[in-house]
């Protein structure tokens, strides 16, 4: 790759973690796109690995404070079997059928919570095992389950803070056992591994900037952005 290339690689990296300190999610969806233009499917996911783990550890900590542990538990009870064998298919698979049904998906979800029946849902604690499970094998095989699980996450009834930090150490851990799934099929290099931190360490400063930007905003208002950025996410999946 050049330098111009590369460059427009951090770029991307930037402005999508810039955008995922504020939402709490959308910096792989935002980001994929461009590694995959420039190195293709399968390095690209691997190098996105790498990159999250840094984008989504500081948004850990920045909200350390606000991170509800028992949803992160029962997630992962369920998310880390299935995140091996969706990565695996991955590897075999073409996930544009599954992506564009993810966005569907992202969709009915958003327009169905205006419906009465539908406002009234409340996630429960035990849901977080199997949604963990479904999550993992959509982050395995497509890449970006961020949008799908978010709305979960939000109903359950985690505001601002306390959703960005808890989202973001769920959506970290998914990464470690991809890697590994990655390394032991050889679609890991020194070129992943120094794109990935590059972008990584773009990612921290984001996430530094976005939880300024969040501690600002009313939870009502929160509420209502994530809403339009879900939707914004399900059409991209749909179109793309």
């Amino acid at each position: 790759m050049s330098i111009l290339d590369i460059s427009i690689i951090l770029l991307a990296g930037l402005l999508g973690y810039s955008f995922a300190g504020v939402a709490g999610f959308g910096g792989g969806v935002m980001l994929m796109p461009t590694l995959t233009f420039f190195l293709g499917p399968h390095a690209a996911l691997p190098t996105l690995c790498f990159c999250s783990i840094f984008a989504t550890a500081s948004r850990s900590w920045l909200n350390r404070a606000y991170i509800d542990w028992k949803v992160n538990i029962y997630f992962l009870i369920g998310a880390i079997p299935l995140t091996i064998l969706g990565t695996r298919l991955f590897i075999s698979l073409e996930p544009t059928t599954i992506e564009r049904l993810l966005g569907f998906f992202i969709l009915i979800i958003v327009v169905s919570k205006r419906l009465p029946a539908v406002r009234q849902f409340k996630m429960k604690l035990w849901g977080f095992i199997p949604l963990g499970g479904i999550t993992a094998f959509i982050a395995g095989v497509v890449g970006v389950p961020g949008p799908f699980t978010s709305v979960f996450f939000l109903s359950y009834g985690l505001q601002r803070m306390a959703f960005i930090g808890t989202f973001a150490f769920a959506m970290g851990s998914l990464q470690i056992p991809k890697l590994a799934v990655f390394a032991l099929n050889g679609f890991i290099d020194k070129d992943t591994i120094l794109l990935g931190t590059g972008i990584g360490v773009m990612g921290v400063l984001a996430s530094y900037f976005g939880t300024k930007v969040v501690r600002r905003v009313p939870d009502k208002y929160f509420t209502i952005f994530i809403n339009i950025v879900l939707v914004i996410f399900a059409m991209f999946f749909i179109l793309k």
